[in-house]
């Protein structure tokens, strides 16, 4: 039995230094910092040029997932890849957290990947084709997998193109009895899909996003349980009808912000989970995000439940 089964976009993060792909320093009209689009050449150039590169499964549910793995979670991760080094290396990476994969291959497309082009003062220029995880066929899904799982969760950049398919996963969780976590991705995304969120947030139990993407909502009507990031400002949690502020944990050590806030999300599920009450959920998922912020990629360490015990956190 899992404690809970991820469904996201399988996405392999290759993180280089920006001065040294010449393809991308050829591209005068792209702004430093930030998600950048290509075209399909384009992209392939960049990826031809990016030597030694870090390379990590990345994609939002699976960042999360390596966190509440590394607590001591049993997690799933279900997704599509290529048949391909990055799906291999995304598999793997996954197997290295103890997330057991349940992934859909695909014969045709390449996996999913997203190159992170980090400047000398560490600003990041981001650009990425989503391939083989774009499109999510419902009868691929290993059902198996999530009848016994606790929680489904699932990320909102699926909405774009499996909006169908998101809403046949959420009504068979729900038939199941299986506990539905839902974050939101992006504002543009949310936007696009308020009517989506208008009919379904009644089946979700519990919502994860940032200020601005919870801004994108409106004034829908909330799941029984809603967690807002905010960065410096903290946290602030929506239950019972009201909503109560945490205040941010200090740090002095920040190398890189990517995947913080998925880790948060994989704390604080951990957290809720295991029934911890709400401060101590917001705090271990802070703590899974400080961890982040202190590394140089956008994932916890292996050994986070140890750090963290040493630490007298858990």
């Amino acid at each position: 039995m899992f404690d809970i089964v991820g469904m996201g976009n399988a996405i392999v993060d290759l993180t280089t230094k920006a001065s040294e792909n010449q393809a991308f320093m050829n591209m005068a009209q792209v702004n430093k910092g930030g998600y950048f689009h290509t075209r399909e050449d384009e992209f392939e150039e960049i990826l031809h040029f990016s030597k030694g590169y870090e390379a990590n499964a990345g994609g939002s549910v699976a960042n999360s997932l390596k966190a509440f793995a590394a607590l001591g979670g049993k997690a799933c991760f279900i997704g599509k890849i290529g048949m391909d080094k990055f799906g291999k290396l995304f598999t793997d990476s996954l197997k290295a957290f103890d997330i057991t994969p349940g992934l859909m291959i695909d014969k045709d497309e390449a996996t999913g990947c997203s190159v992170v082009l980090v400047h000398d003062d560490g600003e990041k220029s981001i650009c990425a084709k989503r391939r083989a995880t774009k499109i999510i066929p419902y009868s691929g899904i290993n059902w198996e997998l999530v009848e016994e799982a606790r929680c489904l969760f699932l990320e909102g950049y699926w909405l774009d193109d499996n909006l169908l398919t998101v809403k046949k996963i959420i009504n068979k969780a729900k038939e199941g009895f299986v506990k539905v976590a839902f974050t939101l991705a992006d504002p543009l995304v949310v936007e696009k899909h308020r009517d989506f969120f208008t009919k379904y947030m009644k089946s979700i139990d519990v919502l994860i996003g940032n200020e601005n993407e919870f801004n994108a909502l409106g004034e829908i009507v909330l799941p029984p349980l809603a967690v807002k990031t905010c960065g410096a400002k903290g946290v602030e949690v929506y239950q019972s009808g009201k909503w109560l502020h945490f205040e941010a944990l200090k740090t002095t050590k920040i190398v890189n912000t990517t995947g913080a806030g998925d880790a948060f999300a994989g704390g604080f599920l951990f957290a809720y989970l295991n029934h911890y009450d709400l401060e101590k959920a917001v705090h271990l998922g802070q703590k899974c995000s400080l961890a982040v912020l202190a590394r140089v990629g956008a994932n916890v360490s292996e050994n986070l439940k140890s750090e963290l015990e040493e630490q007298g956190e858990l």
